[in-house]
């Protein structure tokens, strides 16, 4: 263990007075991850590493969590210091460190490869709770728009700090860019969302989701988190590495859609437009997906990531769907529509 690890779980001892069980080192994080105990109950520590901007969406997306887990049971809660604080910031050497404790989700990943796990009950389920987040969302009193949490600002600032290689793929995402830009900003479909619900950040038991990792969240279209939670669970049951034929795509993707908006009706409200809008927002995410392939892929997936890039770079620069979807047979299958 490194000299920084060491201390930064010494001083979360002395803030959190909780110990260490083991390193987490799976996952994309960004972050130093542990889990940790306090007297019989376990939690999650991240420690992120100090920037002006880091600690604003921290005081950000720590109160916002802690609104939503005040309301609902799904979200995971974060947890307050010694100090009564929602975060620390210790100095180790020459580096500062942003400190959270959160309470560890039960239950485990789903396996995509069980249906009876990764199923429509899943996607009906998912798409309640984000229906009720959007729909607390809307209630939210801190909800004064800050350009730095907009989907444009410091948040993504992963996305310009690397530059997509092909200029054609670069040219297609520009007009998908200014397209979403010119939507409708209303309180009622405009506020914070997730924007990274795939099957790694959250945990079932019991039936149950359990939703974490807040870490991206933003001021963004509800209907763009429905859109990239479609698009992630599409990815992992029917992505190009599946080798699915097209049909079996469509088919995978209209059932996934279809349960999760049943889903997402049953706690909120949704119109046609946003529905069909899904696909402009699962367009653009192809740019995120293909800029993340291309500059964060381990090096285990090194061999893939031709033929995965090759993939998403025919569909962008043609102007194809992510999938392709039947709208209208979408709409004609939620009766609350």
């Amino acid at each position: 263990m490194g000299t920084d690890n060491r201390f930064i779980l010494e001083q979360a001892e002395l803030l959190y007075d909780v110990r260490l069980v083991h390193e987490i080192t799976t996952g994309n994080s960004g972050s130093l991850v542990f889990e940790v105990n306090k007297g019989e109950n376990a939690y999650i520590l991240r420690a992120s590493e100090y920037s002006i901007d880091n600690k604003k969406h921290t005081a950000f997306e720590l109160k916002w969590m802690e609104y939503l887990s005040d309301n609902l049971s799904e979200i995971v809660r974060p947890q307050k210091s010694l100090r009564n604080s929602l975060f620390e910031v210790i100095n180790a050497g020459d580096k500062a460190y942003i400190l959270c404790l959160f309470e560890k989700a039960p239950g485990k990943t789903v396996d995509i490869d069980n249906p009876e796990e990764f199923n429509e009950e899943l996607f009906f389920h998912l798409g309640e709770l984000m229906g009720e987040m959007h729909r607390l969302a809307v209630g939210y009193e801190d909800i004064i728009i800050s350009p730095e949490f907009e989907w444009t600002g410091s948040v993504k600032a992963w996305r310009y700090e690397s530059v997509i290689d092909d200029e054609r793929v670069r040219l297609c995402l520009k007009k998908y860019y200014d397209e979403i830009n010119r939507l409708p900003k209303r309180k009622d479909n405009y506020g914070i969302i997730h924007w990274d619900v795939h099957t790694d950040n959250f945990f079932v038991h019991n039936g149950k989701i359990k939703l974490f990792d807040f870490d991206a969240c933003q001021f963004n279209w509800y209907a763009a988190d429905i859109a990239s939670a479609i698009f992630f669970m599409v990815l992992k049951g029917a992505g190009p590495l599946r080798h699915r034929r097209e049909e079996e795509r469509t088919e995978f993707a209209e059932g996934c859609l279809i349960s999760y908006l049943r889903g997402y009706s049953a706690a909120n409200t949704i119109s046609e437009y946003w529905i069909r809008k899904i696909d402009l927002f699962m367009k653009y995410q192809m740019g995120d997906e293909y800029l993340y392939a291309q500059n964060y892929w381990p090096d285990e997936l090194a061999h893939l990531r031709a033929e995965y890039l090759d993939w998403f770079k025919e569909r962008i620069t043609k102007d194809l769907p992510f999938v392709s979807v039947n709208y209208d047979k979408v709409l004609k299958s939620i009766p609350a529509i």
